[in-house]
């Protein structure tokens, strides 16, 4: 009997110590951040191996569970809840993801009873009780009102101050026609609002007015009205995150174990036995400035000097510098920045005599080509104090930031060709002396903060397109002597470090909540110390000792502090002596400890090598763009963009500053996870296990490309193509304007084959996958039968002016005589059919969708017409540029991409023009129509040349015959149903070079808000039937992650002989969310037919819009799922309280 109960006893958990146990922890915290990323099925691995090594570990189960829910596999995500429901029988957490399984397939009861069940279990969790309180109203909102009012009644009490939480207790205060409890909740409301505009108050005034009649009726609609007017508030939307996970969330994946013992977070001990040893550098001994230097990306840093007049790189290498040497220079006198992208940085200097630009060269030389930049002589030799590279447009290359010994800061802006341009965008600061560009507030752009002379601090917000404005509510600093940047206390928001006059250390916090400002203590000023100067005063944000925590330096000529943190980001100071002023800090023996660089107390050049007494690990990194052709949408090293990293519970974030990002990793012997967001938006994950590596180049991925669409033919979702290419909003030309719709409907061809009925349905899906939001205001399908033999086609070309869409009619396309390109290599072979091999007859720029001039040359050969015509089919695919793209090359002597000009053979040895623009395919996998007849003037000579420089890979190059449209039988077929459901992301193949990123249906890589998304309204989920049914200006308003689901019934199969393809008729409009496309972080403003521009205004509300006041019930029915970037920003934040910069 001993035997037997000893044999069934639950087994015990493992020693927290053990190796197995360590595997554990980093397996978990491994797949839950690689979760947020693409990598959906590296996560589930991980998962499962935690799983299936502790079968014990309900959080395991549960997540795989969600994992599965998020893939749409509902039956393996059932087994897997049961299976955490069985080990942890009682877990709040188990049982409300259980609830949100049922609720999900539709099972609303079983919902309901888990979601009660967690709440029993978890009284105290708001979002539990409101899970429960949406579901209940699902199922039936009158024979559920008594329990919905109480469900609310303990939200209320949960959550007292919470303003999501009193507007829904006001809508079911009306819709029972309980008037005292809607007065209450009203009033309520009243005294909670904050950063509410004055039609909000008067709206609530209105309310209340009409409550206390007990018009009932009236307030249904003002109801929504007020909640449309008040949840772009910060405060408001904060309220709601605490009740509910944002609509874009597919469950949750629980971050604590529950049977294993829980790790506890902790960065590791500071190391106060950190000490400095003093070396005199090689070659110098005295100096006016040291600082490190990352001149080559395959070459370590290394300290350069400026003495006697020189910038002194080598004992061969001396540049002037424009200034007097015979002081303490402060380390803003010099810069790196690549400026001509060919990845090997050039020197940018300011002094007291003018700026130089110095060019580094092929053989590491350097030129000063200050006279070529286009700078008028009176700019290049004034007097200057400092100079900072920055993007300061946001569209790719860097820039400069000058300060001028007395006025107004102002920005060199990088033409891209070698030339520079004056912008003075910040005109209220006065005397600068320290310069930080980071996004503050988490919108993505990055800010600039600006370090006066007296000691005063001003910031300017950066709203895109070149306009920066000074914030509301920003702290008045009138005693900072240094400045630095960098998240301190590990909340995902960079906060602004200074250094008081005094000595103190101190940080401006922003807070989301209220879009407002903190100043915080961190670190009393020492006793007995001179005051501080902006001029000869320097702070440092890093890890000094490599415990994984951030620590501040400050110092001067007198004295240098440096202040060690640890897990709860308290900081102590290293007992040091007087050491001198340090100017610079980087790895200087490459032994991944962090060093000191400056001058001694006698201006004598010194490096202290930094040595401590605990062996931490830690882990550089180096971002790069992915090369010198076919890109240039980031700068080469990726400054200003941001570094992530998660090992097991730690959690860093870091400004790309300089070409190589530290981190210290404290007892972690590696970066297990990191997570890049590239100065242009674009967002990259790398993981250890996956072979992440110690240079990150970036991915060439498209940001914007338009909704994809997919069919169904029974056994294979097929990718088609992009839809409503043609009607761009906001998409920049320059930096004045943006390009103009040509036309809203978009017609586009299914082919054969691709489309067959399921149960008597045609199956198509339209998803959103890219930074965009989608307007669709129209969709209908036509199938059209034609007689074998025959191919059905549409001209999918872009062009001013808009091509005719009508449908054609060809005999099957058989390939032309020849395609060579412009140096006679024969390309025939390669385009003869379209199999997805592609040609490329171009040499590439640096520029994304911009290539070299170049042409094809077709021969045409033996003309194929048989009575009605000859037509030229082209099919293949068009890389785009983008609005950022745009701007730089309007800035530029570059001209921007150009579409097809067409040529044909004179008769005579020469040629001449046919078209002078034809434009370019309008998207991926799209055919371009040309009627071949009558247009050569010779028919023995049936040639004709493409040029262009726009980037377009062609897959097939063939020749047809039109024939008769009397061929053809078109009908419209009525939709059954019109859905718009959320659905995730696509993953994408990339097989080589030519082809585009296709995407494969199949298979879903992330549920996660994978790009910072357009902030607004966008329509629920569910039936859109209404919206899609005519072009009316009402339409559905997709966000990333969203699909369409569209089914047409089968009008019956073809008659003997014929064949069916399809035209989808597409009608509506894209923005993406390319820093610089007008109005690119906002679904406002909203779009409409017949608007001769589009037209933004910055900070424009919903109720102003035009189109929301022609339909104001469409915000009462469909726009309804008010969307935020704040989970892409908090991705790898585990703990949700983190996920808000909030008290």
């Amino acid at each position: 009997m001993l035997a037997v109960a000893c044999s069934t006893s639950e087994p015990e958990p493992p020693v927290a110590e053990s190796d197995a146990y360590l595997r554990a922890v980093s397996d978990f915290f491994v797949s839950l951040a690689a979760a947020q990323t693409d990598e959906a099925r590296f996560a589930f691995n991980k998962m499962n191996d935690v799983a299936r090594a502790w079968p014990q570990e309900a959080a395991a189960w549960a997540n795989l569970g969600v994992m599965a829910m998020r893939q749409g596999n509902f039956d393996l995500a059932g087994t897997r809840m049961e299976q955490a429901r069985e080990a942890a029988p009682g877990n709040a957490e188990v049982l409300w993801l259980s609830g949100m399984y049922y609720s999900r397939r539709g099972d609303v009861s079983e919902a309901i009873r888990y979601f009660r069940e967690a709440a029993e279990a978890s009284p105290e969790n708001p979002r539990i009780w409101f899970s429960l309180f949406t579901e209940l109203e699902r199922e039936d909102d009158a024979a559920n009102a008594a329990e919905i009012v109480e469900v609310l009644d303990t939200l209320k009490v949960l959550q007292p101050r919470n303003q999501a939480v009193w507007y829904e207790s006001a809508r079911i205060a009306n819709r029972n026609r309980m008037q005292p409890e809607l007065e209450e909740a009203l009033r309520k409301l009243g005294e909670l609002q904050q950063g509410w505009d004055e039609d909000a108050t008067e709206q609530l005034e209105m309310l209340l007015m009409f409550a206390e009649e007990g018009d009932f009726s009236e307030i249904t609609f003002e109801l929504v009205f007020l909640r449309n007017m008040i949840e772009p508030t910060p405060v408001f939307q904060d309220d709601v995150l605490r009740i509910q996970f944002p609509p874009t969330e597919v469950g949750f994946l629980i971050t604590e174990f529950i049977w294993l013992p829980r790790p506890e977070f902790r960065v590791a001990d500071p190391d106060m036995g950190v000490r400095f040893h003093p070396q005199t550098p090689e070659d110098f001994a005295q100096a006016s400035l040291l600082k490190g230097a990352t001149l080559l990306e395959e070459f370590p840093p290394f300290t350069v000097h400026i003495a006697d007049g020189h910038l002194i790189l080598d004992a061969e290498t001396r540049l002037p510098y424009p200034g007097q040497t015979d002081a303490l220079l402060h380390p803003a006198v010099m810069a790196e920045i690549d400026f001509n992208y060919n990845f090997r940085n050039d020197i940018a200097l300011a002094g007291t005599d003018g700026f130089r630009l110095y060019r580094q060269e092929d053989d590491r030389s350097f030129t000063d080509i200050s006279a070529t930049l286009g700078l008028p002589a009176a700019l290049r030799n004034d007097s200057y104090f400092g100079v900072w590279p920055a993007d300061v447009d946001l569209d790719g290359d860097l820039d400069l930031i000058l300060a001028p010994k007395s006025g107004p800061v102002f920005a060199l802006i990088n033409q891209s060709d070698g030339t520079f341009g004056r912008l003075n965008l910040f005109p209220q600061t006065r005397n600068v002396r320290d310069v930080r560009w980071a996004d503050f507030n988490g919108d993505g752009t990055a800010d600039g903060v600006f370090l006066q002379e007296d000691g005063s601090l001003v910031m300017y917000r950066n709203l895109t397109g070149n306009a920066f404005m000074l914030p509301e509510g920003f702290p008045q600093v009138n005693d900072a002597a240094a400045i630095a940047v960098g998240d301190l206390n590990a909340n995902g928001y960079f906060e602004i470090a200074f250094a008081t006059t005094e000595g103190a250390v101190e940080v401006l916090r922003y807070a989301s909540r209220y879009d407002s400002w903190d100043r915080i203590r961190l670190f009393d000023a020492p006793g007995n110390t001179s005051p501080k100067t902006p001029a000869t005063t320097t702070l440092f944000v890093t890890d000094v000792d490599n415990n994984g925590s951030l620590d501040v330096v400050l110092s001067t000529p007198e004295r240098t502090t440096v202040l060690l943190s640890d897990s709860d980001f308290t900081f102590q100071a290293l007992e040091l002596p007087d050491f001198g002023w340090v100017t610079s800090i980087y790895d200087v023996d490459g032994n991944e400890r962090l060093d000191f660089v400056g001058t001694g107390p006698a201006g004598e050049a010194l490096e202290w090598m930094n040595a401590g007494t605990k062996n931490y690990n830690a882990y550089s990194i180096r971002a790069r763009a992915s090369g010198g052709e076919g890109d240039a949408r980031i700068n080469t090293f990726g400054i200003g963009g941001e570094m992530e990293i998660r090992s097991g519970l730690l959690y860093q974030k870091q400004l790309i500053s300089s070409p190589i990002v530290h981190f210290g990793l404290g007892t972690y012997e590696e970066a297990e996870m990191l997570r890049i967001i590239w100065p242009n938006g674009s967002v990259q994950a790398e993981f250890a296990e996956l072979g992440l590596g110690s240079t990150i180049f970036n991915e060439q991925v498209l940001k914007g490309s338009c909704p994809w669409l997919f069919t169904n033919d029974g056994e294979k979702i097929h990718f088609i193509t992009d839809l409503i290419w043609r009607s761009p909003l906001g998409l920049r030309i320059n930096a004045l304007e943006t390009a103009g719709v040509i036309q809203t409907e978009d017609r586009v061809r299914i082919p054969a084959g691709l489309l067959q009925p399921v149960d008597g349905v045609y199956d198509l899906r339209v998803t959103a996958e890219l930074w965009e939001t989608h307007y669709f205001d129209h969709l209908s399908l036509i199938a059209v039968d034609h007689p074998v033999g025959t191919e059905l086609f549409i001209d999918e070309r872009f062009v001013f002016p808009a091509p005719d869409l009508t449908e054609r009619l060809l005999s099957e396309p058989v390939p032309v005589a020849g395609v060579r390109d412009m140096h006679g290599t024969d390309l025939s072979a390669t385009v003869a059919q379209p199999n997805g091999e592609h040609i490329a007859p171009f040499r590439k720029t640096k520029f994304q969708g911009l290539v070299q001039p170049h042409y094809i040359e077709i021969e045409i050969g033996e003309s194929v017409d048989q009575g009605l015509g000859e037509w030229l089919v082209l099919q293949g695919w068009l890389r785009p540029t983008d609005s950022s793209i745009n701007l730089m090359l309007s800035q530029s002597s570059f001209d921007s991409p150009s579409g097809l000009m067409v040529e044909v053979a004179d008769g005579s040895g020469g040629w001449q023009v046919l078209h002078e623009n034809y434009g370019i395919p309008a998207g991926k996998q799209k055919s371009i129509l040309m009627d071949l007849t009558g247009v050569f003037p010779d028919e023995s000579d049936r040639r004709l040349r493409l040029h262009t420089t726009s980037e377009i890979y062609w897959d097939a190059i063939r020749k047809a015959a039109r024939m008769p449209d009397a061929q053809m039988t078109l009908r419209e077929l009525p939709a059954e149903r019109m859905e718009l459901r959320y659905r995730g992301f696509s993953r994408w193949n990339h097989a080589d070079s030519l082809l585009p990123n296709l995407p494969d249906y199949a298979e879903i890589t992330s549920t996660n808000q994978r790009w910072r998304d357009l902030e607004g309204y966008y329509t629920r989920f569910g039936d859109v039937t209404e919206l899609l049914a005519e072009t009316d200006d009402r339409y559905a308003i997709m966000n990333a992650g969203d699909e369409l689901v569209l089914e047409y019934r089968s009008p019956g199969e073809p008659e003997t002989g014929m064949q069916r393809s399809f035209i989808l008729v597409n009608v509506g409009w894209v923005k993406d969310g390319d820093y610089n496309t007008e109005a690119g972080m906002t679904v406002l403003p909203l779009p409409y037919h017949g608007q001769s521009d589009y037209e933004y205004v910055r900070g424009g509300r919903l109720q102003d819009d035009p189109v929301f006041q022609r339909f104001p019930e469409d915000w009462v029915n469909f726009h309804t799922r008010y969307v935020t970037p704040e989970a892409f920003r908090s991705a790898l934040l585990l703990n949700p309280d983190t996920r808000r910069n909030t008290p």
